[in-house]
């Protein structure tokens, strides 16, 4: 299931904080997965506010991502 453009909450894969990945400067994982940005800093990710992007990704071992069909892995 996909969110509707007008729907973009998600839950933090770390905390489970509810975030909005256009507002929250979330790191996107996927379509619909995220870290909240202080979960994504505390696993070494880095935002470039200036420049309003992720410069370097976080470390995503250990989380449960979900697959393309919308299982877990």
């Amino acid at each position: 299931m996909h969110r509707s453009e007008g729907y973009d909450q998600v839950r933090c894969l770390q905390c489970g904080a509810e975030i909005s990945i256009a507002r929250d400067r979330a790191y996107a994982v996927g379509e619909e997965d995220a870290l909240c940005q202080g979960c994504a800093v505390n696993r070494g990710g880095a935002y470039d506010e200036l420049h309003d992007k992720w410069v370097a990704p976080p470390e995503l071992d250990g989380l449960p991502l979900s697959g393309p069909d919308g299982t877990w892995r």
